[in-house]
């Protein structure tokens, strides 16, 4: 039987402003062509539907990129499925964002920052492009512009129930829903080999380094305590000025790298005690899935649906509290690598898994399977 040919609609800078979600991209579709899948990448809405049996969509809240890809939709009957990659930014709006998008955020509220600062993206959008498209009635209301992207699928893919559970509490109807889980490389992120020379020190972080990810509340955490800690990213788009003041905090036992490869990066997982990732929220970040296969003990916070992929077995903080943060990195330096914990993440979530969950997806939008909210991938599991 053939396999469904696919368009994917990505963001123009997918490759040259990578972040997790292009990994999140780039890996499930190796993977789903290694099932036979056609996949072939587009950015432009006005792309060309000959040959595919379905469009798939990426990031709910992209909506200046997704409106005139919706009325393509209606107009031509294209079944599509959406990745919502999606998580309410309500708290970090309100504790977490800098500079003039957090005096807005606390200024306006969870209500109405939404719809301004989807203005604020489409305007960008349209004088970068020198274009009006995606202007319409929808664009001035956040949540009217999500709920019609969510009428002209027929299928999402959350990757996670806890995501799941805020889409359907937040926009109310949606689409049956296929989870599809995140995942790591487990033929590159595994643990050293037992008769590794490598000794474990220090705490490392890897992601883009902006506010969000809350880097520099790690750094002033750490401060005076003498743990070495590793920085590994690039400043994020418009955090310039947030990766000055990470490099300015830093003291001399910080260290901050630029990107890495991933082998560099599994190397560096593997000389590390702890990987710290305090971002206001996560879905559930994928450098913490990576360094969990490799065996460092986790530091996250609750924010997003890390519970969900890590049961007890990750140390957990409030990303707003210092104290916090540095108790939760101590007890996790005090703790044992974890192997059972790497074990069962390199067993759950790989890309091969994730292409099957998408497959199913696909297959439901294309009416071949019959749709049921329970196609759910990921359950909570205590601490091993």
């Amino acid at each position: 039987m053939r396999q469904p040919r696919a368009i994917w609609l990505v963001r123009e800078n997918l490759l040259s402003d990578p972040g997790g979600d292009t990994t999140q991209i780039l890996e499930t579709k190796a993977a789903l062509e290694r099932l036979g899948c056609a996949v072939r990448l587009e950015s432009s809405p006005e792309f060309d539907a000959s040959g595919c049996d379905l469009v798939h969509l990426f990031h709910l809240d992209r909506l200046w990129e997704h409106m005139p890809v919706v009325r393509r939709l209606f107009r031509f009957g294209l079944p599509a499925v959406l990745s919502t990659i999606y998580w309410p930014g309500d708290e970090f709006d309100a504790r977490g964002r800098l500079g003039l998008q957090g005096f807005l955020s606390r200024t306006f509220g969870p209500r109405v920052y939404p719809t301004l600062r989807l203005l604020q993206r489409q305007a960008l959008h349209s004088l970068r492009h020198a274009s009006l498209r995606g202007w319409g009635p929808s664009i001035f209301n956040f949540e009217t512009a999500v709920q019609l992207l969510l009428g002209s699928v027929r299928v999402i893919l959350p990757n996670s129930n806890a995501e799941l559970d805020q889409i359907r509490g937040r926009f109310g109807a949606i689409p049956p829903a296929v989870v599809v889980p995140n995942a790591a490389d487990t033929k590159i992120y595994n643990p050293p080999a037992p008769d590794s020379p490598n000794e474990r020190a220090g705490v490392l972080c890897v992601g883009r380094i902006e506010p969000r990810k809350n880097q520099l509340a790690l750094i002033r955490a750490l401060a005076g305590t003498g743990v070495p800690l590793t920085l590994v990213g690039k400043a994020g788009r418009f955090s310039a000025e947030y990766h000055r003041q990470c490099l300015a905090a830093a003291g001399p036992s910080v260290t901050v790298l630029d990107h890495r490869s991933p082998r560099e990066l599994r190397d560096l997982y593997h000389r590390s005690c702890v990987h710290a990732c305090v971002s206001w929220y996560e879905t559930p970040g994928l450098a913490s899935l990576e360094a969990g296969c490799c065996g460092c003990a986790l530091v996250t916070t609750p924010g997003g649906c890390t519970h969900e992929y890590f049961g007890d077995a990750a140390h957990m903080c409030d990303p707003a509290d210092t104290s916090s943060i540095r108790d939760a990195v101590m007890r996790a330096l005090r703790s044992s690598p974890e192997p059972a914990l790497a074990l069962r993440l390199s067993q759950r979530f790989t890309w091969d898994q994730a292409a099957l969950a998408t497959l199913r997806g696909y297959r439901v939008a294309l009416g071949l399977e019959s749709p049921a909210d329970q196609c759910s991938t990921i359950t909570n599991t205590p601490r091993i």
